[in-house]
């Protein structure tokens, strides 16, 4: 009986469209406890899962975090050089989504980690991490990931790195990819969440507090994660560029469509001694604004439309 319904189940999952079944995947992952021993593409996961860069880490440089690049390096090296990016002094972040959809993947890649720079995972990246495994395990390549070919065994670490969340305690930042459900501790929160989610749903009464994640699809009812969520971290994202910037309070979203003609924009957060110059404490106290860091915003029009804009 056991076997049977299991192939109901099977069935059933193979039904749902694309969308749907990665989002049941990434819940069925997770576990009943959020503990989770995989990636939501079922990889090893890398350690550490949530990343800190502490203050030894960042010296006196600024960190700048960088948007949705998706394979526009020439529009990462104009931005990197409006920021006046000083390598081996300020630390370069990535939200993410390096690759795809843009036409110079590796180059985009390969500039980063040049620079020095820390990614964090992607929904994009993850995807492209687990079609670099089939391909080496298997021999074949989704022509959609031909860039792959371009891969050092270097590159192929640096994707399995990539850690799903970076903090930043001496700016009381967090940065992510997609999101997170608001109230829910960061070590609880579901990874596919972290580089899938855009929108959430009040569970049980609203009093409660609490909060789930929706899928992308169907279309659900529920609000952006970044206007209900109130700190105490700010926290740093991308993923959604149909929004383009998101400057929520307690939230700034820095995907601006730079692969779909738009811009590239990154957060820049100063020394830690400025801070300190201007009487801000570091850590920060209490729930953290862009301006109450000292954040400051520098966008780049892209060279030009890459990819139409889509549901993606």
């Amino acid at each position: 009986m056991g076997g049977h319904l299991s192939k109901i189940a099977e069935t059933v999952f193979n039904l749902l469209p694309r969308k749907l079944q990665k989002f049941a995947r990434g819940r069925l992952a997770a576990g009943a406890n959020s503990k989770e021993t995989a990636t939501p593409c079922g990889l090893s996961l890398p350690s550490p899962v949530h990343a800190t860069l502490t203050p030894e880490e960042l010296g006196d440089g600024r960190v700048i975090v960088v948007g949705d690049i998706h394979g526009c390096p020439l529009e990462l090296k104009a931005l990197l050089d409006k920021c006046k990016f000083q390598q081996g002094v300020d630390k370069l972040v990535s939200v993410g989504d390096l690759v795809n959809k843009g036409e110079q993947s590796a180059e985009a890649v390969h500039l980063v980690r040049q620079v020095g720079g820390i990614t964090v995972r992607g929904n994009h990246d993850e995807m492209a991490l687990e079609r670099y495994e089939m391909w080496k395990k298997c021999g074949r390549l989704d022509p959609k990931y031909k860039y792959l070919e371009q891969f050092s065994a270097e590159d192929a670490e640096y994707f399995r790195q990539m850690p799903f969340s970076l903090s930043i305690p001496s700016h009381g930042v967090l940065v992510v990819h997609a999101g997170i459900v608001p109230g829910t501790p960061l070590e609880d929160q579901l990874l596919h969440d972290l580089i899938e989610m855009r929108h959430v749903a009040a569970e049980g009464s609203a009093s409660a507090n609490r909060y789930k994640a929706l899928p992308k699809f169907p279309r659900s009812a529920g609000q952006p994660w970044a206007n209900i969520y109130n700190g105490p971290q700010h926290v740093i994202f991308g993923h959604h560029a149909r929004r383009r910037l998101q400057p929520c309070r307690y939230a700034t979203g820095i995907d601006t469509g730079c692969v779909l003609g738009d811009q590239l924009t990154a957060v820049v957060l100063p020394p830690v001694s400025e801070l300190q110059r201007k009487g801000i404490a570091s850590p920060p106290t209490g729930s953290v604004t862009l301006e109450s860091i000292a954040g400051e915003l520098i966008s780049v029009r892209a060279k030009r439309c890459y990819k139409k804009e889509d549901a993606d």
